[in-house]
């Protein structure tokens, strides 16, 4: 059955446009939303005119209409009705050429002029959906909505010879002058702001007039080109019209070429308009080959039998010399240049003096491209052109693709049939298998919600069959499924918050309950509360999931840490309560002297807890990896910004002291030790300021008393002040003794291992026996529990004492030292000189300089031993 255009022609079957004038043939979907500008003009008093008899009167009105109708068609605007003495004319549907507003006003001044008889026109835009009535017996679509309806009515407030225009229409006219009726009654429509259309013109704002002067800059140059690169909407067609009409050159413009228009007819056409004929271009003094070349692409002889590369660059060769023969430039506009032809685009490429080239396109074609942004207007005022440019089937598979967001390739094409994904990418309407987010907003807006439902079932059918639950789950809440959809979405929620991974659960149930129905929503809002409180960011609900796993009840009623080792598998749902559960087990193991243990299970907490845990974490691993002598790894650990409440606070910099200390850091650490406490006054971080001041050799008396508050603070505040007492020349070991009580009360390993070494220090010259009994303590308990320096230490240690007695010691010193400072005396020891000084250790390092002076200048004992110094 042949197809019939509404211009009248009949087509073949299957025929996508017609061959006649170019219209695409048929529809992608049975009804649509157009945005569209309505003219609507009617004929003033025509109802005197039949005084004169019927049929004179018919005659006299059909040539007036049909002259109004003919200045719509001829600036692309299509006839939809002649009603009485009236004709209503669309511009936008069927279909859209870009700058609907401005045609429609310019149609309707032309066609009030051109009636000949007095006439008037209304003018209004806005959505209308394009379908056929009663069941599409009608044969053809038809347009509904207010629009239609305003146009009618504006013409009748206009008077004879006049266009009035409603503010939508002249808003998207920029440029357009009109003087302002106020607001007028319009029979069932309420009061309408109404504008006398006085001129019609563009107004381009400061971006668009500077593209506008560069572009024509260019094009008065020899050879110059210039490609207007934008998205759908952007202006480019807006911008390139009036290039045209400002450019001083001849002018060719060649509507859309697509693949679907033969570059025959556009060669034609070019030439007609750019040599006046066929003819003149038929008798250029070419060569045989590119004058029978020239002839075939302009379709006035069969193929020649040539290669294709042959032909080719005979046809591009004919043109080149064509083009060379103009007598002045030539400026060639290409419109809606989106998908070119290769071998068009091949020519173009070439140098050609006598030729000036305008190109639209959404994708940068050559050099220079011209940007245009995407403007905030309608998106099918925007989008309607590139649409209705596009061959049905891409067309319907990019309404797919806009309605679903994306689908892969199968789904598209299951929903719209077989269409070129290559084209809709050489068009410039997608981005990699997405559309652009213009033609998204295009697509939602055009396409029924009945339809996007269907579709979106479909797709979540499809996601359902391969296994994507939350896509399924939002293809069913656009498809009218939201209770479905937040089932579904409540099921991924809570398998997610059973594997830990609280930020994929959180968002789930937030948007499940966007979706949720009344009844749905109490439970929802309580395993969301829940799941934000699991990773502390809310409290828990009275009655909601947390309340009611035994897990968390056994965690809370915990008297032992080593215990919460048992619990950790299953408080995996819970981050808050598994790096609190963390920290405690490896403080306990610390406590209970295995930092190895300990490390393993102070892993890395969930990202989204707050950030005291964080800190907290940090400065703990930081204390174990100095313990077991990995001081870069707590180094990276210490490093960088430090946030968390005062507790978190205090413990990081008490750390962040510690690693000063024991890297010879010292004024480093008193330095910024000072300014911590200063911000924070804290008795755990006044503690570890105590132990660098006297490393100094200080003792300030306010610290001490601060650090007491503290129960790990104490104990180290009583070694520090051990120190001190050392320092100034009195008996510290009741002090040291008192410090192994306390570090033994509340078990602090740390503090432990140093006063067990203080005190082997103090007694070595005094009790020498006593010393050796406590640095093998110290080496067997080091080497038993792991802290790795202070098994240094004790090595160090014993490796003295026994010198002293003038034994060998090399198997002791077989070690790699991980402070300044145990290296040091680990090269004493060895009868080597220091290699660095240890002024950052205070009197520790002027105890290890005094002891590798007495190597130097003192008697060498028996057996490699060394004279005792005195402490500094």
């Amino acid at each position: 059955m042949k197809v019939r255009c509404l211009c009248g022609q009949k087509n073949p079957p299957g025929a996508q446009f017609c061959m006649g004038c170019g219209r695409p043939l048929g529809s992608p979907l049975l009804k649509e939303r157009r945005h569209v500008s309505v003219v609507f003009l009617d004929l003033v008093d025509s109802t005197s005119r039949f005084q004169g008899g019927l049929e004179a009167a018919y005659r006299e009105i059909q040539a007036a209409l049909e002259r109004a109708a003919q200045e719509a068609r001829l600036r692309g605007g299509f006839v939809h009705r002649f009603l009485g003495d009236a004709v209503m004319v669309l511009f936008g549907a069927p279909r859209a050429q870009g700058m609907e507003p401005w045609r429609a006003l310019e149609a309707a001044q032309a066609m009030v002029k051109a009636a000949g008889l007095p006439a008037r026109a209304g003018v209004a835009s806005g959505e209308v959906l394009w379908a056929p009535l009663g069941e599409g017996q009608a044969g053809e679509a038809t347009s509904l909505g207010p629009p239609a309806v305003r146009a009618e009515r504006l013409s009748k407030v206009a008077a004879p010879q006049e266009v009035v225009c409603d503010g939508k229409t002249l808003g998207a006219a920029p440029g357009t002058r009109a003087i302002p009726l106020g607001p007028r009654p319009l029979k069932g429509l309420g009061e309408v702001e109404a504008f006398r259309v006085e001129a019609v013109g563009v107004a381009l704002g400061p971006e668009e007039a500077s593209l506008l002067e560069e572009a024509l800059r260019r094009l008065l140059e020899p050879g110059g080109r210039v490609n207007l690169v934008g998205p759908p909407g952007s202006g480019k067609s807006l911008l390139l019209a009036e290039l045209v009409r400002k450019a001083p050159l001849r002018t060719v413009v060649l509507e859309r070429m697509g693949p679907e228009t033969p570059l025959r007819l556009s060669l034609q056409e070019a030439a007609q308009k750019a040599f006046g004929g066929l003819e003149t271009l038929l008798h250029l003094p070419l060569a045989p080959h590119l004058h029978r070349a020239l002839r075939y692409s302009l379709g006035l002889e069969a193929r020649p039998p040539w290669p294709r590369e042959a032909l080719e660059e005979a046809i591009l060769e004919a043109w080149e010399e064509a083009l060379k023969s103009l007598s002045e430039p030539l400026l060639l506009v290409l419109k809606d240049f989106h998908a070119p032809d290769p071998t068009l685009l091949r020519f173009l490429g070439r140098p050609l003096p006598q030729l000036r080239l305008a190109v639209e396109s959404r994708r940068p074609l050559f050099q220079p491209a011209l940007l245009l942004k995407e403007k905030p207007i309608p998106p099918l005022l925007a989008l309607q052109p590139a649409l209705d440019g596009l061959p049905f089937p891409e067309k319907r598979g990019l309404l797919v693709l806009g309605v679903l967001g994306e689908a892969p390739q199968d789904l598209a094409e299951g929903l719209a049939g077989p269409f070129s994904w290559e084209r809709l990418w050489e068009e410039g309407l997608l981005e990699g298998e997405r559309p652009l987010p213009s033609v998204v907003r295009a697509a939602r807006a055009l396409v029924l919600e009945e339809e996007q439902g269907a579709w979106h079932l479909e797709a979540a059918r499809y996601h359902q069959k391969h296994g994507d639950p939350r896509a399924m789950a939002r293809h069913l809440a656009l498809g009218g499924k939201p209770r479905e959809a937040v089932q579904t979405l409540r099921v991924l929620a809570q398998g997610a918050w059973r594997k830990g991974r609280l930020e994929e659960a959180i968002p789930l149930y937030e948007e499940a309950l966007a979706l949720a129905p009344e009844g749905l929503k109490p439970a929802l809002e309580a395993e969301l509360q829940d799941a934000r409180a699991s990773l502390g960011q809310a409290p828990e609900t009275e009655a909601g999931p947390r309340a009611e796993d035994p897990v968390l009840k056994a965690f809370r009623q915990a008297k032992d840490p080593l215990a919460l080792q048992a619990l950790l598998p299953h408080l995996r749902p819970y981050p808050l309560e598994e790096a609190q559960a963390r920290l405690e087990l490896a403080g306990a193991l610390w406590r209970a002297f295995r930092p190895k243990a300990a490390l393993q299970f102070l892993t890395p907490f969930h990202p989204h807890l707050p950030p005291s845990l964080h800190l907290h974490y940090r400065s703990l691993r930081a204390s174990l990896l100095m313990d077991l002598g990995r001081y870069e790894e707590a180094e990276a650990l210490l490093a960088g910004p430090a946030e968390g409440d005062r507790e978190a606070h205090a413990r990081f910099h008490a750390t962040r002291l510690r690693f000063l200390l024991e890297q010879g850091r010292l004024p480093e650490a008193l330095e910024e030790g000072e300014a911590y406490y200063a911000q924070n006054p804290h008795p755990w971080l006044a503690a570890s300021l105590l132990g660098a001041q006297a490393l100094r050799g200080r003792f300030p008396e306010a610290l001490y008393r601060e650090a007491q508050k503290h129960p790990d603070g104490k104990s180290l505040a009583v070694l520090a002040l051990a120190l001190h007492t050392w320092k100034t020349g009195r008996d510290p070991r009741h002090l040291l003794k008192e410090a192994l009580v306390l570090s033994r009360k509340l078990s602090n390993p740390y503090v432990h291992h140093l006063a067990l070494a203080t005190l082997a220090l103090f007694l070595w010259p005094k009790a020498p026996r006593k010393a050796q009994a406590l640095s093998q303590h110290l080496l067997y308990q080091t080497h038993r529990t792991g802290f790795a320096v202070h098994l240094e230490i004790a090595r160090l240690l014993r490796a003295q004492l026994l010198l002293e007695e003038g034994e060998r010691v090399d198997h002791l010193l077989v070690f790699v030292p991980s402070t300044p400072l145990t290296q040091v005396w680990q090269r004493v020891l060895a009868g080597e000189a220091p290699g660095r000084e240890l002024r950052g250790y205070g009197i520790l390092g002027r105890w290890i300089a005094h002891l590798w002076a007495g190597v130097r200048h003192g008697p060498r004992r028996s057996g490699g031993g060394h004279q005792k110094p005195p402490l500094p």
